[in-house]
């Protein structure tokens, strides 16, 4: 029999001994939040202590004013938008778009992208990273003047594209591809986070006609453009369905001339978007 005095000291208590590994744990999620590891920018009350994920976007081709106005925006940055620059698609070539989150294929100085530039682009989409197209940027190919679409040849855009050019048949031009008016866009998927706060529907300049593929899902169409209703509907805005963790989303208009936050909205959608 052990006499007084012969005890141990008491031993902690479960609760004081996971103290410490708690404590250890809350600092390391808030220095993984204050580098950016981990997102607490949308968390309430504590979410303006932490930064927000950068999205680093790099465009292809040259951007229209008005985009260009939305990715270098304050309010952009403060969102986590870093914009990488544009790019020419006479410079791309494969690992070009490894630190890319976003590409934006858009180019107000023409429609054409050699054979490389389609497939290094695909490739990447493939591999995972998120594309943004406007308009007809890169429908055509430098080697075939003729040849119009995003799906010409073997291992093309057309594979990570969730529409096809309209106007053409085998891809030979059979009437006119686009219009220029002002116009307004009536949204099918309402619960897609893109339009959410989105008061303005309008538009205005280059509209291109195109039609879904197997792999789409129509998330917006054009009910009204010229002062006049639309007969038959024009797809406005669509989004790729079917990929692993590449994800494509397609503006058949410019949205920078339409809510500025549709655009922002888009991005912060197709970052974290599959399919």
């Amino acid at each position: 029999m052990k006499k007084r005095g012969q005890y141990g000291q008491p031993s902690s208590s479960f609760g004081e001994s996971v103290i410490p590994l708690v404590l250890i744990l809350i600092l390391a999620i808030f220095i993984a939040g204050k580098f950016g590891l981990v997102d607490m920018h949308s968390i309430p009350l504590i979410g303006g202590l932490f930064p927000a994920p950068y999205l680093k976007v790099m465009v292809v081709g040259q951007a229209s004013t008005g985009l260009l106005a939305l990715l270098t925006a304050e309010d952009y940055r403060v969102a986590g938008v870093s914009y990488a620059g544009s790019i020419p698609q006479e410079a791309i070539y494969p690992g070009v778009f490894n630190n890319i989150d976003i590409i934006v294929l858009q180019n107000e100085r023409g429609t054409t992208c050699d054979r490389t530039a389609r497939k290094t682009i695909a490739d990447a989409v493939k591999g995972g990273k998120k594309l943004i197209v406007i308009g007809d940027a890169c429908t055509r190919v430098s080697d075939d003047p003729n040849a119009l679409g995003w799906d010409i040849g073997i291992g093309s855009l057309g594979d990570v594209m969730p529409v096809r050019y309209g106007g053409v048949i085998a891809h030979e031009r059979t009437g006119q591809g686009y219009i220029y008016a002002d116009g307004r866009f009536k949204i099918i998927a309402q619960d897609n986070p893109i339009f959410n706060g989105i008061l303005n529907f309008g538009f205005t300049g280059k509209l291109i006609s195109v039609f879904p593929n197997a792999n789409s899902n129509v998330l917006a169409y054009v009910d009204m453009y010229g002062g006049k209703p639309t007969s038959p509907a024009t797809y406005a805005i669509v989004e790729s369905t079917g990929f692993m963790n590449g994800k494509t989303l397609y503006f058949a208009f410019d949205p920078s001339t339409t809510s500025r936050n549709m655009f922002l909205n888009s991005l912060l959608y197709v970052k974290n978007a599959k399919g």
